[in-house]
């Protein structure tokens, strides 16, 4: 059976964190160095596969340094996509990064 699962949270860039692109440049680096396969970068995402889940993760400037950031991951087995999103999104939150 077919399986899509999502998480957003709310990401504010501190002042001295960088910018958007520095973020996603993060956050592809971090996709490889977990096992994603795949992996691209341009202006509205970042996504890459793994174990069958096809992850896609996207930025919705809310005001300023303000961002909704959506985890959003579609694959053909309900708990391995279901888990694979939650991994992901858990592991943006623990992110420290600095431009």
């Amino acid at each position: 059976m077919a399986a899509l699962f999502w998480n957003s949270s709310r990401r504010t860039l501190t002042p001295g964190t960088g910018s958007i692109v520095g973020l996603r440049i993060v956050i592809e680096n971090t996709l490889r160095q977990d096992g994603f396969a795949d992996v691209v970068r341009n202006n509205l995402e970042v996504a890459g596969g793994k174990n069958g889940v096809w992850v896609s993760i996207a930025h919705f400037q809310i005001q300023g340094r303000d961002f909704w950031e959506v985890v959003m991951g579609s694959g053909d087995d309900v708990n391995t996509t279901r888990d694979t999103v939650s991994a992901v999104a858990n592991r943006l939150q623990r992110l420290v990064f600095f431009d």
